[in-house]
């Protein structure tokens, strides 16, 4: 078994790994813990083999006590000696999404009266991580990369998207570092193996395509959310995919055999068929390095077309729309459903993605950035309600609302008088956007940061769009939930104010953050059972509402977007639209502590000296000065859309939200911040 002779130098190795190992709980709370992670989480990317790590727990179980206290970790097979760090992070992530009806059962795993099960996942995930630093780089393996990508899952899951982007960038450098991005390095089978041998061989080499794959997958997609360069050149990569074949319980038994539309999909089918969506991102990233005017738009039509072309291919029993439902009666396909509210919001952050840098210099590009993010935001939806409040930390419930809101709002807070037919479902997915944010709170800490920020878009988005929310052709369940968040947005306010009067009397500072932590004394209803009137993303480019041709020129943009100008907002008429930066809100919560910030009053005296396009720097978040709470009675008209009088209030007697932050002038934040409040 010793795989290499113990030097001098491994006495403290051999303590300090036995020191951490005994960190991990009893074999029988790690086998009930090992059961979470494969039914729960694992079937979303399924990157770790579930027949090996069985394989590698009953071995480590087995080992003789004088090995460990003996010869030390360096005696073992580089697999099973990297297992504890892999198992300290899946039973961190299985935690994390523990049935309310099992947690009893893990109680005595806390050594404190106040501990929580999140405390106790970051204490597992920080031990594996030791165990890991400890082991070095030398004569890794694939239980190494399986750790550090899991060790990513749970950051990411946890909402520390930065650290988890991190971490996916060492766990690549890692399985490069194995040869996972050859086909050469895969297992290969030998004229001296048996059949069983051969098998398992095959079986290996396909979990080997797995995983690089699924690092590929998370590489590309997160530097697209987070406007990141990604840590792998894809256009170099020349790597054999898995195969779409049935899950064997005994790999030695089983030869690999391609599925047939007639066998049911497993997770694998859907990792696989996810890349297949993902992909289109390289080019995606390589068309952005051309700037907001490309010298050919023919290639955003091109991808776009593309884009549709793979959605209409999308395998039956993942459909969205007719799906093959005759597999989902199975025990083993119970995740399908949850697969279906998934997948599409791939597709439409794709063409989010495509068309976000021409937002602001095409209408055509606007209209279908639009109506993607309409549809990702109507998955989202569905996605949430299938949940249960122990899933809220799922990372793609932020990501994909968040930036979809963002997206949606501005288009309609800069550009008003466009796409009227949209407007009543787009400010019922904001309703339910700050709905879902409210319930997710309590676990994700990123939909708490996020909702100081909502509230600032919320204020300008109703101001820009006011006639179309006085006059919603709406149901009335749906006006009820639009009246609801207004109360909720008003009650933040007053918190705030109550919060800025007390620091305006001691002489704090000009600028003051918001606090998300106050507890809502209106809750947003919760989500209506009305569906939502569907968005189409299979219009062709051009055929679009408000399409324009290749898109204009830096000179002819003021021409497409004249509507915009009128007497409440504070753009000048040659303002430069092709000077703002494609918006990447998901990055400027993680990178730049983007938040809804109390600002002095806009509607004061605005002789500052003029911002980057000409702009009053007076309500730039810098100047930005705390402000006494406006009456009570005042507040709720203000900030809502209800009552008679809900634009009565004179601008300066308004409670104002900034966006704060380390952002550059050159943002949709700063340009936002230039409207009134």
């Amino acid at each position: 078994m010793p795989s290499e002779i113990p030097s001098e130098e491994s006495y403290d190795m051999r303590e300090r790994y036995k020191s951490l190992i005994r960190q991990l709980p009893a074999r029988t709370y790690v086998e009930k813990l090992i059961d979470v992670y494969f039914h729960d989480v694992n079937w979303q990317y399924w990157g770790i083999d579930e027949p090996l790590i069985r394989d590698l727990m009953y071995k480590w179980y087995s080992l003789p006590f004088n090995v460990l206290s003996g010869s030390g970790p360096l005696a073992l097979d580089p697999m099973l000696r990297a297992l504890p760090a892999l198992l300290f992070q899946m039973v961190a992530c299985a935690l994390l999404y523990l049935p309310q009806e099992t947690e009893k059962t893990f109680e005595s795993l806390k050594y404190t009266s106040n501990m929580t099960f999140d405390d106790l996942s970051v204490e597992y995930s920080e031990a594996g991580m030791a165990i890991l630093t400890l082991l070095g780089k030398r004569q890794m393996s694939i239980v190494t990369v399986l750790a550090g990508w899991c060790r990513a899952s749970l950051l990411k899951f946890s909402g520390m998207v930065t650290e988890a982007w991190h971490q996916v960038g060492t766990s690549i450098r890692d399985a490069q570092g194995i040869g996972l991005h050859r086909d050469q390095a895969d297992p290969q089978p030998t004229a001296d193996d048996s059949g069983e041998e051969v098998m398992e061989k095959m079986w290996r080499a396909q979990h080997h395509r797995m995983v690089w794959l699924i690092l590929m997958g998370w590489d590309l997609h997160t530097g697209a959310v987070l406007g990141r360069p990604t840590s792998i050149d894809h256009r170099l990569i020349n790597r054999s995919f898995p195969i779409d074949a049935i899950i064997p319980k005994n790999a030695k038994r089983v030869p690999l055999v391609p599925r047939t539309d007639d066998d049911p999909p497993t997770p694998l089918t859907r990792g696989i068929w996810s890349w297949q969506v993902m992909k289109t991102l390289r080019d995606i990233q390589d068309l952005e390095k051309e700037g907001t005017f490309p010298k050919d738009f023919t290639k955003v039509e091109k991808i776009h077309a593309e884009i549709l072309d793979i959605k209409a291919r999308t395998p039956p029993p993942f459909r969205s729309e007719n799906p093959d439902t005759r597999f989902d009666h199975l025990p083993e396909c119970w995740w399908l459903p949850y697969a279906r509210a998934q997948l599409p919001q791939l597709h439409a952050f794709n063409i989010l993605a495509l068309h976000r840098p021409y937002v602001f210099t095409r209408a055509e590009s606007r209209n279908a950035a639009l109506q993607a993010s309409l549809e990702m935001l109507e998955s989202q939806r569905q996605q949430f309600a299938a949940l249960d409040t122990a899933q809220h930390r799922t990372y793609s419930l932020f990501f994909g609302t968040f930036d979809a809101v963002v997206m949606v709002a501005s288009i309609y807070i800069l550009f008003p008088r466009e796409h009227p037919e949209l407007l009543d479902q787009a400010r019922q997915h904001f309703q339910w956007a700050v709905d879902r944010f409210e319930k997710m709170a309590e676990r994700n800490h990123l939909a708490r940061s996020a909702l100081g920020v909502l509230q600032a878009i919320w204020i300008r988005f109703k101001k820009a769009v006011g006639h179309g929310f006085l006059t919603c052709h709406c149901s009335e369940t749906a006006r009820a939930e639009t009246e609801a968040a207004s109360r909720w947005l008003a009650s933040q306010s007053e918190a705030h104010a109550a919060s800025a009067s007390s620091i305006s009397a001691s002489g704090s500072a000009s600028s003051h953050r918001a606090s998300n932590a106050t507890s809502a004394s209106t809750s947003v209803p919760s989500t209506s059972t009305q569906p939502t009137p569907r968005t189409e993303m299979n219009t062709p480019m051009g055929s679009g509402s408000g399409s324009g041709g290749t898109g204009p020129s830096p000179q002819s943009v003021l021409s497409d977007n004249g509507a915009l100008i009128t007497q409440e907002l504070a753009l000048p008429t040659d303002f430069d639209f092709g000077a703002i930066m494609p918006m990447y809100p998901m990055g400027d919560i993680a990178y730049n502590d983007l938040t809804g910030v109390l600002g002095a009053s806009i509607g004061g005296s605005s002789g500052g000296p003029a911002g980057p396009w000409g702009l009053a720097d007076a309500a730039s978040p810098g100047n930005m000065a705390a402000v006494t709470a406006p009456p009570p009675s005042s507040s709720a008209s203000g900030l809502g859309m209800s009552g008679p009088h809900a634009h009565a209030m004179p601008m300066q007697e308004q409670f104002p939200w900034q966006f704060g932050g380390e952002f550059g002038t050159d943002t949709i934040w700063n340009v936002l911040n230039q409207f009134p409040s």
